[in-house]
């Protein structure tokens, strides 16, 4: 076997969410044992994939480029309303002076499900972790700052990262950073879950729970 391919194939393998080198060597024996057909199948995709999907280049949201209606760079939710609405697109209506940062794109989906968000996203793609650094997410917040440079409107930032160690440095980092530009900064209410006992709830719970108290 050629040490320099398997090395290189398992490396972006490991790019994956979730994937470590152990993970990674099951996938390369897995797809080893692909017939030959499978294996050309799944390069081709692969290789398909910047033609059928990509990241726009605003938001960061994974769009469809055959259903998007603008050039295949911004995404049908940051297109100008003007051009959104003459391509009939609903999403012209989204709110554009609301700006939700959040974590990856399954949490969009989550919030669209819910019906009671329509303002715009801004995808980190991670968090901030000193002891994994990921490059992707400070290129994404430095985009935002940019973005809320060029916001004319001074939209409200709303931080919607996960309540963890992570979430709330990344939070507050971004707090920080925005803090010139954005007159409004805002985070998702958080505290107790309705049938957890307070004997049970750790100390970050109970304190956003007192924070939000009505």
């Amino acid at each position: 076997m050629d040490s320099n391919f398997f090395h290189t194939l398992r490396k972006l393998l490991e790019k994956l969410p979730g994937i470590g080198p152990r993970q990674a060597n099951r996938f390369l024996w897995a797809m080893l044992d692909f017939s030959e057909d499978e294996q050309k199948d799944l390069a081709r995709a692969i290789a398909e994939l910047p033609n059928h999907l990509r990241r726009c280049t605003t938001c960061w949201r994974a769009f469809s480029v055959k259903t998007n209606a603008g050039e295949g760079k911004v995404c049908s939710f940051c297109l100008p309303a003007e051009a959104s609405a003459k391509a009939g697109w609903a999403n012209s209506k989204r709110e554009r002076n609301k700006i939700m940062v959040i974590e990856k794109d399954n949490d969009i989906l989550n919030i669209e499900r819910s019906g009671a968000y329509s303002g715009l996203y801004h995808v980190l793609g991670g968090m901030i972790d000193p002891l994994d650094e990921n490059p992707i997410v400070r290129e994404r917040i430095k985009k935002l700052y940019e973005r809320m440079g060029k916001n004319q409107s001074k939209c409200e930032v709303i931080l919607a990262l996960s309540p963890t160690k992570t979430g709330e440095f990344t939070s507050n980092y971004i707090a920080k950073v925005l803090e010139p530009l954005a007159p409004k900064i805002t985070r998702l209410a958080r505290g107790l879950s309705t049938g957890v006992e307070l004997e049970y709830a750790d100390e970050m719970t109970l304190r956003h729970a007192l924070d939000n108290r009505k």
